[in-house]
């Protein structure tokens, strides 16, 4: 997804190195397992899954300015069902994924697809959602997918959204989807504003959220992505992540009110809830709720 963060601000570099080492290091996780077995008989589009905002750009591989704190193959392993992900064409034909920067952090795309196809081969009744954000070729992108293992069990929207078991009956559980609707793509890369409807997702304080809509347009599409999420603000209008500003956005009380607000507002169930440091409040406690209220 895209913040705008550090694209063209090599002066600014210097002080990000000072600002991640103020941040908390002390953690309030989700801890615990999730699975999707009390959703199995519910349409995709009736389900919340958690999501993870720049899922690939985290501490643990080695980011300089993380998203999150821990690997995707964590993420998914705590209740993680949707993963949001950049993408870039790589000097050698092979597709890279990094935040903006390639300089603070980036590894070969098809290293971090292949921890969701082991997430799912290890956890045969789960179903994980990406969202690229496809700044690169279709074909490197469709490369990486492939090499992956991952093509041949993704789902393919023929017109309707049918239930998690048909889903996983069929063997397709991952639903991939792409920001930019670049063309010729596989059919199985949905273009995400199609299908999706979403919230801005520039907020550097609790009182900055709300529930305009961004892209998709209107609440007619099948899905509401919520973006949840609160930056550091660096310079005017541009923002970085901040492992501290996660206590008050994923604080169960702000997140539950801004969701209810979004679904109230534009008249749609909330399909995923975007978020950074996926570890720290009661997200998945939230999606819980909203499962349980469908």
């Amino acid at each position: 997804m895209k913040f705008t963060l550090l694209s063209r601000m090599i002066p600014a570099a210097c002080c990000l190195l000072l600002i991640i080492s103020c941040q908390k290091n002390n953690d309030t996780t989700t801890g615990g397992r999730y699975t999707l077995a009390k959703e199995l008989d519910k349409n995709y589009t009736e389900v919340c899954f958690l999501m993870t905002h720049n899922a690939m750009n985290n501490a643990e591989r080695g980011y300089t300015v993380p998203n999150q704190s821990y690997s995707i193959t964590r993420q998914l392993e705590d209740g993680v069902r949707g993963l949001m992900i950049d993408t870039y064409d790589g000097p050698s034909g092979v597709a890279l994924t990094y935040h903006a920067l390639k300089e603070l952090g980036s590894e070969n795309l098809v290293d971090v697809l292949k921890e969701v196809r082991t997430f799912l081969d290890s956890h045969p009744q789960e179903i994980v959602s990406i969202i690229f954000e496809n700044n690169g070729s279709n074909s490197q992108l469709e490369k990486a997918i492939k090499d992956a293992r991952l093509d041949s069990i993704s789902f393919v929207y023929s017109g309707t959204w049918p239930t998690l078991r048909t889903m996983i009956n069929s063997g397709k559980r991952a639903v991939l989807f792409v920001e930019q609707n670049k063309t010729p793509r596989a059919d199985y890369l949905h273009f995400a504003w199609s299908k999706i409807f979403d919230t801005y997702y520039t907020y550097f304080s609790e009182e900055d959220f709300d529930t305009k809509v961004n892209r998709g347009g209107s609440g007619s599409k099948d899905l509401y992505l919520v973006n949840h999420w609160l930056q550091q603000e660096l310079l005017a209008g541009i923002g970085i992540p901040n492992k501290d500003l996660a206590y008050t956005a994923n604080r169960r009380s702000t997140l539950s009110k801004r969701v209810q607000d979004c679904a109230k507002d534009n008249n749609h169930f909330i399909n995923f809830i975007g978020i950074d440091f996926h570890e720290i409040g009661d997200a998945l406690a939230v999606v819980d709720s909203i499962n349980a209220s469908k």
